[in-house]
């Protein structure tokens, strides 16, 4: 996908046994979910995709909820 016309950086993420996985990838930013959204998905073992600009406060919550997340 070209990096224009609406795309963003982002991250496919779940959480396996209490532990985020993140990988990294561009997407248009209508294809990611919103914080609170991919809260809930995450909670039901969902993979959600999260722009990159939302990272870090989806870290943070996660952290708070005892999910280990590597820095």
């Amino acid at each position: 996908m070209a990096a224009g016309g609406g795309a963003t950086s982002a991250y496919k993420c779940q959480v396996h046994a209490y532990e985020l996985t993140v990988q990294p990838t561009t997407t248009l930013r209508t294809q990611c979910v919103r914080l609170d959204q991919a809260l809930a998905a995450l909670a039901r073992g969902e993979q959600v995709t999260v722009a990159g600009a939302d990272m870090a406060a989806l870290q943070t919550h996660l952290l708070q909820a005892g999910v280990q997340v590597r820095r």
